[in-house]
């Protein structure tokens, strides 16, 4: 799998195209040292391109190909998301450091501690060539955050634009699907009938659509006016909605529940409205996207797949678990190349790492948990500000709850895993700004309001 991706990289950069995009790449490397929008966009891009997959298990040996060129760049995704975080590096190294100074937020260094643990294990038993190349990967994607994005944080108008940035993931995806759907469906939504998209499983795309979400409703709400900018959100919004809907996941459905929990938990109104957009949006589009129509998507099918009482991850869980209980200190003997991961994050670490590889992911969710608890004494404080933590809080918190049906958080080079780090980043931005003020407040006795402009 390694030489796979190995030899695809060096592929992609001797062939012509791979030239044509790097000289591409440097001249927008050059362009958003100026232009802080492109920079995000850049990320935004990078994001993507670690979102595609094709769709392989026991009965897929190939999945239906997309149209161009969709497929070119599904084929190349790895290796592309690596170019890109490349690009985003070279950027990142020539950004100046402002007055920011917690730019790895703690718990990045627990799930760095998992990583290690993981890099051992494998490296001790399994292929040296994929730890080190896994190693590397997670390693130059928190480099790239902690020095790229994290570092941009520096006032109001860059915190937007890493909402922006997210949220423009979500819209990519949307468009390149829809281009995708206008040729051929079928490609997209061939397992089960359950949608797809340019990932790797419905699950997938599920919680890429639902994390992205928090950063559509900030960019909504931040709107105080009706506008043309608002609409485009909205009609996001509402796409990305429907989308998850047709991924039929039950993990997307309790993500999207808690983010709206956690972003609305003193805003019942807000809750209600928005629910009724999403109901609405429900009613009047699902009858439109039937088979029916000759569209070759039914809804009928994401309906009965989340109405189902079948619980097809106890299974697995069940397994997980035995192993674990078999090999509680270092976890089940690795089998092949590399360690596999079933539909969780906790229980996968205590299967194939043991208390060893566990106690530190659960501090990490410990130390998420007391990030979101600051965030929400924080928006209490400071009023105006309460949108931004909110967001955060939505994001870290739909992103916990998805941890437990999905392995996202041991993974290296994932939408997830990058969202994940940029939430973390953009809460830290926060805290250090509120604890700025807070010790200007001790020193000069009076502070009007949380700023996180640079002095």
């Amino acid at each position: 799998m390694e030489s796979n991706y190995i030899n695809q990289l060096l592929n992609l950069i001797v062939s012509p195209y791979g030239w044509i995009g790097i000289i591409a790449g440097l001249a927008v490397v050059d362009q958003a040292k100026k232009s802080r929008r492109l920079a995000w966009l850049l990320f935004s891009l990078c994001c993507f391109a670690a979102s595609l997959a094709k769709v392989k298990n026991e009965w897929v040996l190939e999945p239906p190909p997309l149209v161009f060129p969709l497929q070119q760049l599904r084929d190349v995704g790895r290796p592309l998301t690596i170019l890109l975080l490349i690009l985003l590096l070279l950027l990142a190294f020539q950004t100046r450091n402002g007055w920011r100074r917690w730019l790895t937020p703690r718990p990045v260094q627990f799930l760095i501690i998992v990583q290690v643990i993981i890099f051992l294990k494998t490296i001790a038993y399994g292929s040296i060539s994929f730890a080190l190349l896994a190693a590397l990967s997670f390693a130059a994607v928190v480099l790239m955050v902690r020095l790229g994005p994290s570092r941009w944080l520096q006032d109001e108008q860059n915190f937007y634009w890493a909402t922006w940035s997210i949220a423009v993931v979500g819209i990519i995806f949307i468009l390149a699907n829809v281009y995708q759907a206008i040729f051929d469906v079928h490609a997209i939504t061939f397992v089960n009938g359950w949608f797809s998209g340019t990932t790797g499983n419905p699950q997938h795309a599920a919680v890429l659509v639902v994390t992205t979400l928090p950063c559509f409703i900030f960019l909504i709400e931040s709107c105080k006016q009706w506008n043309w900018k608002k609409n485009l959100w909205i009609i996001g919004f509402i796409s990305i909605t429907i989308a998850l809907f047709f991924t039929a996941s039950r993990t997307g459905v309790l993500m999207f529940s808690v983010l709206f929990l956690f972003f609305y938990r003193h805003k019942i109104g807000g809750l209600l409205k928005l629910g009724l957009i999403c109901g609405i949006a429900l009613v009047v589009f699902l009858p439109l996207l039937n088979q029916d129509a000759g569209l070759g998507i039914s809804y009928t099918t994401a309906i009965n797949k989340l109405l189902s009482g079948d619980n097809t991850r106890a299974g697995v869980w069940s397994a997980l678990w035995r192993a674990f209980i078999n090999n509680p200190f270092f976890g089940a003997p690795l089998k092949g190349d590399r360690l596999g991961y079933g539909e969780s994050s906790w229980l996968a670490a205590a299967a194939t790492l043991g208390l060893v590889g566990l106690f530190p992911l659960m501090l990490f969710g410990l130390d998420c948990f007391r990030m979101i608890n600051k965030l929400i004494q924080t928006a209490k404080k400071q009023p105006r500000y309460a949108l931004h933590c909110n967001t955060v809080i939505a994001g870290l918190a739909t992103l916990l709850a998805g941890s437990f049906s999905e392995a996202f958080l041991l993974g290296n080079l994932t939408f997830p895993l990058i969202a994940l780090l940029m939430y973390l980043s953009m809460g830290s931005c926060l805290l250090e700004a509120n604890a700025r003020v807070q010790r200007q407040l001790y020193e000069s006795q009076y502070s009007d309001d949380l700023s996180i402009v640079k002095p």
